[in-house]
């Protein structure tokens, strides 16, 4: 099944997990997470990541699991029309063009200029309008400003001049996690989802209470990312498993692998559950 099936083929109140991964531990944790749970699961890369893994390989190594498994990759928050076609090249299963920083009319430009690229290929091609504020990191706090969140009109003249398969907006989640949980404006996501009809991508899900998730999900977000998340599990777990005598890598990246798998079958079963 490809991945735009798979997203339409949901009921209400269901989402599908989109997890980052930088290393293969984290790669190892998701796949034993979908063998336990048969639940699909996109593994997103961010630049970043891309760079780190090479993003050639770590295409590779979703393909080779892939042939068994639910799984798809998304090159996550590719801040270039460059980064961008690197991935369609690749055959990535999902792209996001994030053109966040960029005005509008920039912003639907680029991301116009990616959809023909892309041609009749089975890729799906996310956008981004509005800002979200953060990054995938621990912080204090982080500023929200009001003038910031996605605005239903340009969100639905971006969704109508660009022709996108999926969207990311801005309600007030953030990148990363804060002391406060963030405070989410419903109506203006739920109001987006019915004017663009098109699913929604949640972003900045870690922080959030499992409460305010599934409140999303509701609305038309079928897509939720969880990074800081994780990356917070697997510092702390490495840092403990570091503390024991042994030098065998496996003993203690084992326990680390563990851990985040168990966090995604969490999500994964929580996010198939529609209350239907």
């Amino acid at each position: 099944m490809h991945l735009k099936e798979l997203i339409y083929s949901l009921k209400t109140g269901e989402a599908i997990l989109h997890y980052n991964v930088a290393t293969l531990e984290q790669i190892k944790a998701g796949i034993l997470a979908v063998q336990e749970t048969k639940i699909p699961l996109i593994f997103g890369v961010s630049e970043g990541e891309r760079n780190y893994l090479s993003p050639a390989l770590v295409k590779e190594i979703i393909d080779f699991y892939k042939k068994d498994l639910p799984i798809f990759l998304n090159a996550d928050h590719s801040k270039s029309f460059e980064t961008a076609k690197q991935a369609i090249d690749l055959n990535y299963d999902a792209v996001l063009f994030d053109g966040s920083e960029l005005t509008l009319d920039e912003n639907i430009k680029i991301t116009k200029e990616l959809i023909n690229y892309r041609g009749d290929k089975n890729i799906l091609i996310e956008g981004e309008i509005g800002k979200i504020e953060g990054k995938s990191e621990i912080q204090k706090e982080v500023e929200v400003k009001k003038e910031n969140l996605t605005k239903v009109e340009e969100a639905i003249k971006f969704v109508e001049e660009t022709k996108v398969d999926l969207l990311a907006v801005s309600i007030g989640n953030i990148h990363g996690i804060t002391e406060k949980e963030p405070e989410l404006d419903f109506e203006r996501g739920r109001e987006i989802a019915q004017a663009v009809k098109i699913p929604l991508v949640l972003h900045g899900a870690s922080g959030l209470s499992l409460e305010k998730i599934k409140k999303c999900i509701e609305i038309g977000f079928k897509i939720i990312h969880l990074n800081t998340e994780f990356r917070k599990i697997w510092k702390e777990k490495l840092i403990e498993e570091l503390g024991k005598e042994t030098v065998t890598p496996y003993k203690i990246l084992e326990p680390v692998v563990e851990e985040i798998k168990k966090k995604i079958v969490y999500y994964q079963v929580r996010f198939q559950d529609s209350g239907s």
